[in-house]
């Protein structure tokens, strides 16, 4: 009997770790099944392959280095995207992210089939989430469910596309005035928008500087 062919992407800016995870998946040995690996270093080059061919599973990074010319910001919009146009590809998230809120909203907007601290992630430890994905997925790493089940990420509220491309250009300096030029809303929609980051950050009151430092605190840029 013919076995199955499994397609993955793997989706990091750093190739050691690429290789690494490569070099483990590629080795999988399965009765039922055969591994194909190929990998990418940034988003936009990651959706470009996607779009090219039939992959199986994706596994992702989220922080990735800004660059002014990306089309895709970060791991999370590539997730997203994966998600509404590519619904049928299974998502695995490897992240160094330890904010409880962050992830949470991670697991809001993406909802992986797999979701690994890199810390925690031995080779063997790879291969149980590639075997449970495959087959009955969701699979958790053990730090990764403690850090969801604390008490931050019972916090129900979201930040989503349009607040994640606000937060970056305002890091690259963009004024809030100018805002409007990157996201579909009027300048008062952006500034309600900014007040309740700020909110949901703790630093209602401050300034751009204060909610940045938080947001980079918490991966967000």
């Amino acid at each position: 009997m013919k076995k199955e062919e499994i397609n993955i992407l793997l989706v990091d800016d750093h190739h050691m770790i690429l290789e690494g995870y490569k070099n483990v998946l590629s080795k999988i040995k399965s009765e039922d099944y055969d591994i194909f690996v190929e990998t990418a270093d940034n988003c936009d080059t990651a959706w470009e392959i996607l779009k090219g061919k039939k992959f199986d599973i994706v596994f992702l990074d989220i922080n990735f280095p800004i660059e002014g010319n990306n089309k895709i910001l970060s791991g999370e919009d590539l997730g997203i995207k994966i998600k509404k146009e590519l619904p049928e590809v299974k998502i695995i998230i490897l992240t160094v992210l330890a904010d409880p809120f962050r992830l949470h909203n991670l697991l809001l907007n993406i909802n992986p089939a797999g979701f690994l601290m890199k810390g925690e992630t031995t080779s063997e430890e790879l291969k149980r989430c590639l075997s449970k994905v495959i087959i009955a997925p969701p699979y958790y790493g053990s730090k990764i469910s403690k850090l969801l089940h604390s008490e931050i990420s019972l916090n129900t509220s979201l930040i989503d596309e349009v607040d994640r491309i606000m937060l970056y250009q305002l890091s690259l300096g963009t004024k809030t005035k100018d805002l409007t030029k990157y996201v579909h809303l009027s300048l008062r929609a952006v500034e309600d928008r900014k007040r309740k980051l700020k909110e949901i950050f703790g630093v209602s009151g401050q300034g751009n500087k204060a909610l940045l430092e938080k947001a980079r605190e918490s991966g967000y840029i």
